[in-house]
């Protein structure tokens, strides 16, 4: 019998009753001997922080997304440890490998060693070795990933050109591996490093996973929320899902249960990938902690930097990677591929920072306080402001125009000061409201724009449509995200509740978690 249809022994499912235990790598013990005997991988771990909320089993329902997945081999390899970095004997590596034309399904797997080893390359050399052992050609793995979000290559395809980027592939042609049985044919098995039966894997190890999912339905035109049918090597035709876990394909404990739940979600942060883009938000506590939702990364936060600010404002970057903090003291703090480029301190001319605003290049920013002075950094251009101008009620937010050659400032009455390109289309200012105004936000074209108001009171002037407004009873709004299209927005209340209207999608929220004090992010329908 081929080595690919063989019983899978699963270094990585041990779990499953009916597969042998690697006794030799799943104590702590072994994988403590092999972490401080075995070579340690020269790569520096990416860091993450920040706090997250668990994954949960169904954050957006993405039915309208478009269902044919055009193949896009062009579509960018994310940084792989390859086989020779993570100190791969070739010497025992055995021959007789088998190539696919196509790739029809992804099977996610967990390994049941360790989790968060100190040295995830000697754990990865030992399940090599066992894998040897027992009787396979090579690692069963197409690829693994460890703790701290890096992707390693697993089974041999070919020996790659220096700068070549390691595909899993020869000739255009995918490796077979030897991961799950009957369902190795036409498949690609991805393994998380650790035992996650009762655990969920960790933020920087669920990004990598969806990155490299995306990767591989990009390149071999994968629906990620399909479940096409499927011919497997037990000459049946079954319709696991194109992205499943290991369970799906035979009676098995594997992924492990959390990780098994969280597949939908994946699946749908996948899909909002390959669509085009980031969409989702960040909601921030009063204390700096910031919550992702959708597809926007969990990056860092205060007090994982240990800063104590209260946050007046956030902002994204508009890579949608990245973010600023704006704090009560004047402090301005970046993550992500947000860049610091200076903040003008505390209380400016008498007056306290209010809301801070992205360039469309995101190479700089402009910062307002609430008299109305406008500071700009990095490539920002002072268009105008309000200082030195007696106002009837204090400045609360700035937006600018799609171009980047003008703004708008918004104070808590209504009043709406227009600089640069762009132009007035209509304020409250004259208007008695029941609550005050805690800013704005302006459409896709820049023709018009929404105020929002702390009962959630909804204004629309220009071509910005009214799709709905306020909520429960009693709850104070502290910011808005409009779609991306124009046709609909998202309110944050600030005890971290999220309500939507007309096409914004809803990926969660911290209700009852938080005292939220500011929203970013960006919503695609």
């Amino acid at each position: 019998m081929p080595e690919h249809d063989v019983q899978h022994t699963c270094p990585g499912c041990a779990d499953d009753t009916t597969e042998r235990t690697p006794v030799g790598l799943v104590t702590r013990r072994n994988a403590l001997k092999l972490g401080a005997t075995g070579a340690a991988i020269a790569l520096a771990p990416r860091v993450f922080g920040g706090i997250a909320p668990a994954l949960e089993s169904r954050l957006v329902d993405l039915g309208d997304a478009t269902r044919t997945v055009y193949q896009n081999k062009a579509w960018p390899v994310p940084p792989i440890v390859t086989r020779q970095q993570w100190g791969a004997n070739e010497a025992l590596r055995k021959g007789g490998q088998v190539y696919d034309w196509r790739v029809e399904k992804l099977v996610v797997h967990h390994t049941v060693t360790p989790t968060n080893p100190s040295n995830p390359a000697a754990v990865l050399r030992n399940i090599y070795t066992y894998s040897l052992n027992s009787g396979y050609i090579d690692l069963p793995y197409h690829w693994m990933i460890d703790h701290w979000g890096r992707i390693y290559e697993g089974r041999w395809a070919a020996d790659y050109p220096a700068g070549a980027p390691h595909t899993g592939e020869k000739n255009g042609r995918n490796v077979r591996g030897g991961h799950a049985l009957n369902h190795n044919t036409r498949t690609v098995g991805i393994a998380l490093m650790g035992t996650y039966t009762t655990t969920m894997p960790g933020p920087p190890m669920i990004d990598a996973l969806v990155s490299l999912l995306t990767w591989k339905c990009a390149r071999w035109g994968i629906d990620p929320r399909g479940a096409s049918t499927y011919y497997n090597a037990a000459g049946q035709f079954v319709s696991p899902p194109n992205i499943c876990g290991h369970r799906d394909t035979k009676a098995t404990a594997c992924p492990g249960g959390p990780l098994y739940a969280a597949l939908p979600t994946l699946r749908d942060k996948v899909a909002v990938r390959l669509r085009g883009g980031t969409t989702g938000y960040w909601i921030v506590n009063a204390d700096g902690r910031v919550f992702a939702y959708g597809d926007m990364p969990v990056i860092s936060d205060l007090p994982t930097m240990g800063i104590r600010d209260t946050v007046r404002a956030a902002r994204m970057h508009p890579t949608g990677r990245g973010y600023w903090l704006l704090g009560g003291s004047g402090g301005l703090y970046a993550f992500g591929t947000a860049g610091f480029h200076g903040h003008p301190g505390a209380a400016p001319r008498g007056f306290p920072v209010v809301a801070i605003e992205s360039t469309k290049s995101g190479k700089g920013y402009w910062i307002v306080d609430a008299g109305g002075a406008v500071y700009p950094y990095g490539d920002a251009v002072n268009r105008g402001s309000m200082a030195g101008t007696r106002l009837n009620r204090p400045v609360v937010g700035i937006t600018r125009t799609p171009t980047g050659a003008g703004y708008w400032l918004v104070a808590s009455d209504g009043g709406i000061f227009s600089f640069g390109d762009a132009k007035f289309y209509g304020s409250t200012g004259n208007i008695a409201l029941n609550q005050p105004i805690i800013g704005m936000a302006a459409t896709p074209t820049g023709a018009g724009y929404w105020m929002f108001a702390a009962d959630g009171g909804i204004f629309s002037y220009g071509d910005a449509k009214f799709y709905g407004s306020g909520a429960p009873t009693g709850l104070r709004f502290v910011g808005m995200i409009p779609t991306s299209t124009g046709r609909g927005y998202a309110l944050l209340s600030g005890d971290g509740r999220v309500v939507t209207f007309g096409d914004a999608p809803r990926y969660g929220d911290a209700a009852g978690k938080v005292w939220a004090t500011a929203f970013a992010g960006k919503l695609v329908p």
